[in-house]
């Protein structure tokens, strides 16, 4: 199915996933730019599926068009657009992370585009239609800032402490928010981002291990003057980064949520009963861009800097786990169960709650039970707060 808010292409059963995201590319400036500004609706269809599509076009100050698409059968909203452009009554706007763009032409009474929707080698007829409705106001922001001496890809929103800070999987950025992001952007501050070299941020620094991870999105948030407390929700491998911050930093976390998160007892298990798949999974490492290789080769590193980390005292620590996971042989899934339930016995207070009607990407496929999660720690960090 086209059109996917995440992009696994790599996993040792959800130890690493791949998902990354490419935005915040200027748009060149369109001719007669004002002529699709608004909201437009189309149904993609791929033949085994129809996804209807939300399209949210804007006009910035100086002429240049912006936009975001909505996918409201995959829960995905707010996904920004890396490109927008109207030239000649052509119209074309660019997913970079999904492999993905669109061209199409607008019509004599500026009502619909006629076109073609292109990923992975694939084209699919769509046409979108005008709504009539102006397009609606983002509650998330794009911004460059510095993590010393290269920039970060950053989208912020929402107001109020504490701040949710996300932190995605292995290779993935700010598209595995989209819906999460935007909806806890309601109740509290939030921010997630591209980590260096992935996306739209800058190469930073080598190696490319947590602790330099944490280093940076600290960094980056005493530039932004995004003060803490932190609320640090993981995703992945990205919980592994998220516990690493918040051993550096422990008066600045008021709390955690783990989302289907690697863990290293796991992997060390993984390391003497599933070398076939390892030895796949480099394979696939090994045609991957960049950023992502950096981050690879550290795995080992992170493990072991996680390992040494501790929970700050006295905080609320949540942690979800999938337990549908077809990718998963159920016996491996049984220690991935296992592991998860042994670390959060150890942490003070910790809950664990199994979501049995999920996949690894939980906060795509039960959005809800995510936000229930991160409400529930924001609420308790609150009552602490003098």
């Amino acid at each position: 199915m086209p059109l996917k808010i995440y992009r696994p292409s790599f996993c040792l059963w959800m130890v690493l996933v791949i998902g990354g995201v490419a935005l915040g590319q200027t748009p060149t400036p369109p001719t007669g730019s004002s002529s699709v500004v608004g909201t437009w609706e189309g149904t993609l269809d791929a033949g085994a599926a129809k996804l209807r599509l939300v399209l949210h076009i804007e006009s910035l100050n100086d002429g240049a068009l912006t936009g975001r698409l909505d996918s409201p059968d995959q829960g995905a909203t707010d996904l920004p657009l890396d490109s927008v452009s109207l030239a000649g009554g052509t119209f074309r706007f660019e997913m970079k992370s999904l492999g993905a763009m669109y061209e199409g032409k607008l019509a004599s009474d500026g009502d619909q585009l006629t076109g073609e929707f292109q990923q992975g080698g694939q084209a699919f007829p769509l046409s979108f239609k005008r709504t009539g409705r102006a397009a609606t106001k983002s509650v998330l922001t794009l911004q460059k800032l510095d993590a010393g001496g290269h920039s970060l890809n950053i989208l912020i929103g929402g107001e109020g402490s504490p701040t949710v800070i996300f932190e995605a999987g292995f290779g993935a950025g700010l598209t595995s928010w989209a819906t999460v992001q935007s909806n806890t952007a309601k109740f509290a501050r939030t921010v997630s981002y591209d980590r260096a070299g992935l996306g739209q941020s800058e190469p930073g620094p080598k190696p490319r291990a947590a602790k330099q991870i944490a280093a940076e999105l600290h960094t980056a948030l005493q530039k932004a003057a995004i003060a803490p407390p932190y609320v640090l929700v993981g995703h992945s491998f990205g919980g592994i980064y998220a516990r690493v911050f918040a051993d550096m930093y422990p008066k600045e976390v008021a709390g955690m949520v783990l989302i289907d998160p690697a863990q290293e007892a796991f992997d060390d298990w993984a390391k003497t009963h599933q070398e076939a798949q390892r030895a796949a999974l480099n394979e696939q490492i090994a045609k991957a861009p960049p950023g992502i290789r950096d981050e690879a080769v550290e795995v080992n590193t992170s493990y072991a800097q996680a390992r040494a980390a501790k929970v700050p005292a006295g905080i609320p620590v949540i942690l979800l786990t999938a337990m549908k996971d077809d990718t998963m042989p159920a016996e491996v899934r049984k220690v991935w169960l296992q592991m998860h339930e042994d670390w959060i016995t150890k942490v003070p207070g910790g809950k664990h709650i199994p979501v049995e009607n999920s996949g690894h990407f939980i906060q795509a496929e039960q959005p809800q039970v995510v936000l229930d999660a991160i409400k529930q720690v924001v609420d308790q960090a609150r009552r602490k707060t003098p």
